[in-house]
């Protein structure tokens, strides 16, 4: 008996301690705070974070931290990410998304776009622009978020900040339909003549079809709280619309709900985004991505850490140093460290750079410091 409590003990403190990165693919209808709550049941890590919010109605890769690496989620934060999102011509709403209310049409305009406009609109926003956050969003003022000021019916003007879009691109046909159909994404070589009318094909290389292929549609997380009215509007929903797909490689700080805004306003029509996938957070795409159900089932079968991924991957694209072993005590310290104590010979510093001990355990990202020729910590991944 004691020998079977000592390794049931040993087992939960192995399976608490571990420590990594698991790529989950967020379905519809959970908050991201949801999926961290299942994953810390899931890992039986209770240290766990993930690395940038993705809306309840919104898909896709959403890295979660376990143990140490939770120490990496503000650096992935703020790398590079690309998003697909079905952009719908022809009407605005105060969420910049079909769950918020219309506040404007645009069906005038539509007939006199063409598809070749639409493309070139849209990849006019290609580089840096000054973009308007939506109001209802976590930006903060006064200590509180704009989402819950606008709540409170407090009217806004969220001010303009620069955004960087590092590529952007139509990805699929753009259809001419009506605001209540319901259009379904399919790959190029799935679709066959005849049977693409009113359907969104994708050219090579998109993800959309994947959206929606998860999860089950009985389950109480796909209901909305409540749609809005014009949702109920049998004149709303008859009205024409055009839809097509965008893919977009952005940096930190971009709101692809005002993207799609901003494109319908440049196309004289309005817009907003009726739906939202995202694909890539730095180097973790969307392929090697698990949904929860996934997890749990590796879980079950004691493979979890299978799917685990090592913190330093996040960081391939930095050098690698080496501490000499008599060095690396001063490495696990944490302390600051001069060109001697690398295996590696510097001829010239770069930075930032990621640091193994001697035996090849990655702790650290560090960055080099000018005015006093040393590295000096800027993340530590120790126990």
């Amino acid at each position: 008996m004691e020998l079977l409590c000592s390794e049931k003990h040993n087992s939960e403190e192995k399976k608490d301690c571990m420590d990594g990165i698991i790529n989950i693919y967020k379905e519809q209808g959970y908050t991201s705070h949801d999926v961290i709550a299942r994953m810390r049941g899931i890992s039986g890590q209770r240290r766990a974070g993930h690395t940038g919010t993705l809306d309840p109605d919104a898909e896709g890769v959403l890295p979660v931290c376990l143990g140490t690496a939770t120490r990496v989620v503000e650096m992935l934060t703020d790398t590079d990410k690309t998003y697909e999102a079905v952009v719908l011509l022809g009407i605005a709403t105060d969420t910049e998304d079909i769950s918020g209310e219309i506040t404007a049409f645009g069906q005038d305009r539509l007939p006199k776009i063409t598809d070749d406009h639409i493309g070139v609109v849209v990849e006019s926003f290609k580089g840096e622009y000054m973009q308007v956050p939506p109001v209802y969003s976590a930006i903060k003022k006064d200590g509180k978020k704009l989402c819950e000021l606008t709540r409170e019916g407090k009217e806004l003007t969220p001010q303009a900040r620069s955004v960087t879009i590092k590529d952007i691109s139509v990805m699929s046909n753009i259809v001419d339909g009506r605001l209540g159909d319901q259009v379904h994404a399919v790959r190029g070589d799935d679709a066959t003549v005849g049977s693409t009318k009113g359907t969104l094909v994708l050219k090579e290389g998109s993800f959309m079809d994947r959206f929606g292929a998860t999860g089950e549609p009985e389950d109480d997380r796909f209901k909305r709280n409540s749609d809005p009215e014009w949702m109920k509007d049998e004149a709303v929903l008859a009205l024409p619309v055009k839809r097509f797909v965008i893919r977009v490689d952005c940096a930190k700080g971009t709101y692809i709900r005002s993207l799609c805004r901003d494109i319908g306003e440049k196309l004289g029509c309005h817009a907003t985004m009726e739906k939202l996938i995202r694909t890539r957070v730095g180097s973790l795409g969307i392929e090697s991505s698990l949904t929860l159900a996934q997890a749990q089932q590796l879980a079950g079968e004691g493979r979890l850490a299978e799917a685990v991924i090592a913190t330093d991957e996040c960081f391939m694209n930095l050098p690698a140093f080496h501490t000499k072993e008599k060095y690396d005590q001063v490495l696990e310290n944490g302390n600051i460290m001069f060109f001697r104590h690398f295996k590696e010979y510097i001829k010239e510093p770069v930075s930032p750079v990621r640091v193994y001990t001697s035996k090849g355990e990655f702790l650290a990202v560090y960055q080099f410091e000018e005015r006093r020729k040393l590295y000096k910590p800027l993340k530590m991944f120790t126990q």
